[in-house]
């Protein structure tokens, strides 16, 4: 795997380019004169980096396949105009709704970008039916968990899995659900790789990996989802008071180190929230008392 300006070829026409913030991944690929991109991001510095790789490699991008509704990954939707924007279902109706653009406009106020907030699907695909975009076979595959509106894709010509933010070696499960929906979705994205004849896997975050290396943090996330799980059950199930079994289902241990980029989101406390909820126990976050002790 050579390393290419600052994308990293994957052969087969495709190439991966890894952003400072978060290590967002984005995905090219070309062929038949056609650019297909995958998620571009984040600073508008790096998103017209890839545009320009698009240019100089097909002359025009014709597809835009969007993984779900995150700023980081709708921030370059506004740099592609002349290209079909692709989402699941799910994600073109929070889109429809202007909840997405909302999230972008905030978050470029935060982040200090100059990021279009005008955010379009312009066609709607659904899981599990394979279809041809130009000249690109694509298979949709359903990727909640992280987000309600998940989509993963399997490009079976490349042989690449874009795997929304599942997968990745400098993440792990960030829930916006119960446990048992990220599970399920590693478990689908995991249960591909044979059947494609997948050489590579794109995490939202992180470099591309091999499928060995993506199957080994693939099955240490599902363990530690099934703990996270478990661990909210059993502690429903003693009458822990609410503090207590935050406490308690915190202390499950993630399974990889994260950044500070990462972590000053509280994932893991966010994750113990949501394992908690889907065992029956429901906690109030900002309106606590102990929340307002440490809010001031």
């Amino acid at each position: 795997m050579s390393a290419d300006h600052s994308f990293t070829t994957l052969g087969d026409g495709a190439w991966h380019f890894q952003a400072a913030r978060w290590q967002t991944s984005s995905l090219l690929a070309v062929t038949k004169g056609e650019a297909l991109v995958g998620d571009p991001s984040f600073t508008p510095e790096e998103i017209s980096a890839i545009r320009a790789q698009a240019d100089m490699r097909a002359g025009r991008t014709t597809h835009f396949l969007l993984t779900h509704s995150h700023f980081d990954h709708t921030c370059g939707i506004g740099f592609f105009p002349e290209a079909s924007v692709i989402a699941g279902q799910e994600t073109a109706a929070v889109i429809q709704r202007g909840d997405a653009s909302a999230q972008l406009a905030s978050a470029a106020a935060e982040w200090g970008m100059d990021w279009p907030t005008d955010l379009r699907v312009d066609r709607v695909v659904e899981a599990g039916v394979e279809l041809s975009h130009g000249p690109f076979p694509i298979l949709p595959v359903e990727a909640g968990g992280n987000t309600l509106d998940g989509t993963a894709y399997v490009l079976p010509n490349q042989k690449i899995l874009m795997a929304g933010d599942f997968l990745g070696s400098v993440i792990y499960p960030f829930l916006e659900g119960p446990p048992s929906l990220a599970r399920a979705t590693c478990e689908r994205l995991l249960s591909l790789f044979d059947r494609y004849e997948i050489k590579w896997v794109v995490a939202g975050h992180g470099p591309a990996l091999t499928p060995a290396g993506a199957r080994a943090i693939g099955e240490a996330d599902v363990a530690y989802l099934d703990r996270l799980e478990a661990t909210a059950r059993a502690t429903v199930a003693s009458g822990a008071s609410p503090a207590e079994a935050l406490l308690e289902v915190y202390g499950v241990d993630p399974p990889r180190a994260i950044s500070d980029d990462f972590g000053v989101y509280g994932q893991r406390v966010t994750n113990a929230r949501y394992a908690l909820k889907a065992a029956g126990l429901s906690l109030p976050m900002r309106d606590s008392v102990t929340w307002r002790l440490f809010d001031g």
